[in-house]
């Protein structure tokens, strides 16, 4: 059994205050992985000698509209996300991901700020935050920083985020209307479902000739942390939709899984699936 004593913030200051003064700490927000990994005594863990609960903070709660950007406080549950009028409105692949995750108890407790931080191979809010160019907001005693999501997650279950950093808030640009987003998750079943392949991608479509003129691609699972596929990005813009060969983009993603991972056990099942859902969210999103 692991032993810990357990710590419980009221608001951001303490929870800062306690995350300096105590270290190896893991931090309690939704539980909906810490808490298993406990039980199971994962060795992900780690060494930790506190936990500290920051689940009762309700500044970290919330959805906000500002002017060129929403903010998004980490302890925003699955449920938030897929209920807020602000994230439909302007982020709709945000909510489709969070519909994804789990059974109605966990996306109830689970929170965006976990997910980001477990920094999961499988998380599904994250590669629909990176194609949204998020950026997260981290607080410490002596500073405050911002840092892209690109940036933030640096490797499997590992961040950039120092130890006494605590996530604040999540910030998404606005995006004009010609963008236009779709996420795709395959998995062994419908609910309780980790993905074996997830995929966002957003496009900025210029509709009168029918040209693509950025686009962002991010697959999950596919390679040991979520990241652009920059080089099938290029493959893409600027082409007219009349000009594009799903099935050549179908190889090409697969090819660039490749040339992170190498050859691997799972290749022969990930190549041609990644191809599937590109050219599904492709079909959707050009309405082919």
């Amino acid at each position: 059994m692991i032993e810990f004593e357990f710590l419980s913030a009221k608001n951001i200051e303490e929870a800062i205050n306690y995350m300096h003064n105590y270290k190896l700490s893991k931090l309690l927000a939704g539980g909906t992985d810490l808490l298993v990994d406990i039980h199971k005594e994962s060795p992900r863990l780690g060494e930790f000698s506190y936990v500290i609960d920051i689940s009762n903070i309700e500044e970290l709660r919330f959805i906000k509209e500002y002017e060129d950007i929403v903010e998004i406080g980490p302890l925003t549950t699955h449920t938030m996300l897929i209920e807020s009028p602000i994230i439909n409105k302007y982020f709709p692949l945000l909510a489709i991901a969070a519909k994804t995750i789990g059974s109605p108890q966990i996306r109830n407790r689970g929170t965006i700020g976990g997910n980001i931080s477990n920094a999961s191979p499988a998380a599904d809010l994250v590669p629909p935050l990176m194609v949204l160019n998020a950026e997260l907001e981290l607080k410490s005693m002596d500073d405050k920083r911002f840092v892209p999501i690109e940036e933030f997650i640096v490797g499997p279950y590992k961040t950039s985020k120092k130890d006494d950093e605590l996530i604040t808030s999540i910030r998404i640009p606005k995006l004009d209307e010609s963008y236009k987003g779709n996420f795709q998750k395959i998995g062994r079943r419908q609910a309780l479902n980790i993905a074996r392949l997830n995929l966002a991608l957003i496009a900025k479509i210029d509709e009168a000739n029918k040209k693509i003129e950025d686009i962002r691609i991010v697959p999950g699972s596919a390679t040991p942390y979520p990241l652009r596929f920059k080089n099938l990005e290029r493959e893409i813009e600027g082409k007219t939709w009349n000009q594009l060969d799903l099935d050549y983009l179908s190889q090409k993603i697969g090819e660039e899984m490749i040339s992170i991972t190498g050859e691997r056990w799972s290749t022969p099942y990930k190549k041609p699936a990644l191809g599937g859902i590109l050219k599904k969210a492709m079909n959707e999103l050009l309405n082919f």
